[in-house]
């Protein structure tokens, strides 16, 4: 079976260099980070680079470093000339304000977030002058692996203890970047907020859209027995979903708007465990598609997406609260707690956003629980097609897991 060969990165000294306090790279070698089929919007590279002190002693860096995608179709698919530059400005912008934010308001550092990967540095292209995305754009990030974090499995719905610690760290990510809107607009309406505009990530690909939308429907109509009056309103749903995609205006200010991951699923979730093997701390990785917006599509994409359904069905209501709770309390620690992010209005909140996600976790469902076979699990497997992907019907599997899904949606009053 064929091997797809690894793209070089070219001048990675010039990268990583300003990021590791004087040191400089001496060498490095790369491998493949990740399984055909994990991922499709970029190539992630492991980098074993080895460094050099200015006192002349030499030391090691497992890092990773991830880059466009170089099939042309997955370019077109996934836009990379916006999507490079709103997950750079995370790393590069957003993520020293969020912790400059913090230091200013005194929280001591054990206290402040700690969601985001070690920033080793990124470029959008070998043109120091350009801002325009090519194949040679690059962000570098520590290697979580190294650092002890364990990827999610696609298989394996997470259980209330995961749950509840990425709803905190979601909380946080949410309340500080609003805080920061709140308490240095200047610095959030002219260095952040450009970044993240809505676009329509899959405006260049209408056919795969098209075939996203039609297969899905089978697959509704499977889980339901063909129950028309389900299958209509995710017809309905599903236009509603790509309208609210492709909407051009962004969001205005809200009590609830901020920036949010909008991606935030078990494979872009990577946890730490303590000796007894409970979730202590975690990494959010992939910000490719963040936008401004509510927070509470990133809420019910991800419970509806990625948490067992046995316990969403009892824990609902306690993992509102619990994402509630954290977020007043990482807002009160800066010093933004306003009146209006009352209980009540984040509820009011839930009841009009959380429609639009139900056809996205539904959606994303083909691709969490696509048979292993498919998707090249397998270190052997070829890369497989991602219209392959969207084109997986018929699992037993994902019937049960969107019947659970649309049942869930419709007894907690987020269907309509």
């Amino acid at each position: 079976m064929g091997v797809d060969k690894l793209p070089e990165i070219r001048a990675l000294s010039e990268v990583v260099e300003p990021h590791v306090s004087g040191s400089r790279l001496l060498n490095y070698h790369t491998s493949s980070l990740t399984k055909p089929g994990d991922n499709y919007g970029s190539v992630l590279l492991a980098i074993h680079a080895r460094l050099q002190k200015s006192n002349g002693e030499s030391f090691e860096e497992q890092l990773v470093a991830k880059v466009p995608p170089i099939d042309p179709k997955y370019w077109q698919f996934f836009q990379p000339e916006q999507t490079c530059l709103t997950e750079n400005a995370v790393y590069k912008i957003l993520a020293p304000a969020l912790a400059t934010l913090q230091d200013e308001a005194g929280v001591p550092d054990e206290s402040q977030f700690k969601g985001f990967p070690r920033f080793y540095g990124c470029r959008e292209s070998l043109e120091s002058n350009s801002s325009k995305v090519d194949q040679n754009a690059v962000l570098v990030l520590e290697n979580l692996r190294s650092s002890g974090y364990v990827s999610g499995q696609r298989l394996k719905a997470f259980d209330l203890a995961h749950t509840l610690l990425a709803l905190k760290y979601m909380a946080e990510f949410h309340a500080l970047s609003l805080a920061l809107r709140i308490l240095r607009p200047e610095v959030f309406r002219e260095q952040v907020r450009p970044f993240f505009k809505k676009f329509d990530w899959h405006a260049e690909a209408p056919e795969w859209k098209s075939v996203m939308k039609a297969e899905t429907l089978e697959d509704i109509r499977r889980a339901t027995n063909n129950d028309s009056r389900l299958v209509a309103r995710m017809k309905e749903l599903s236009d509603q979903f790509f309208e609210f995609l492709a909407a051009a205006p962004d969001r205005p200010d809200g009590p609830f708007t901020s920036i949010i991951h909008c991606d935030f699923w078990i494979n872009n979730i990577m946890f730490r465990y303590g000796p007894t093997g409970t979730p202590v701390e975690l990494k959010i990785i992939d910000f490719q598609t963040a936008q401004y917006d509510s927070v509470v599509h990133d809420i019910i994409s991800f419970l509806l997406s990625s948490v067992d359904t046995a316990i969403l069905e009892v824990e609902f209501e306690h993992m509102l609260e619990a994402y509630y709770e954290a977020f007043e309390r990482c807002l009160r620690r800066v010093g933004a707690k306003l009146e209006v992010h009352t209980f009540k209005e984040f509820r009011l909140e839930v009841k009009r956003v959380a429609y639009i996600q139900v056809p996205h976790a539904i959606f994303m469902t083909r691709f969490i629980l696509a048979d292993s076979a498919l998707i090249g699990d397998s270190e052997a497997e070829e890369r497989p097609k991602l219209t392959d992907v969207l084109k997986n019907t018929g699992s037993e599997r994902i019937s049960r897991k969107l019947s659970q899904i649309l049942n869930l949606a419709e007894k907690f009053d987020i269907l309509y």
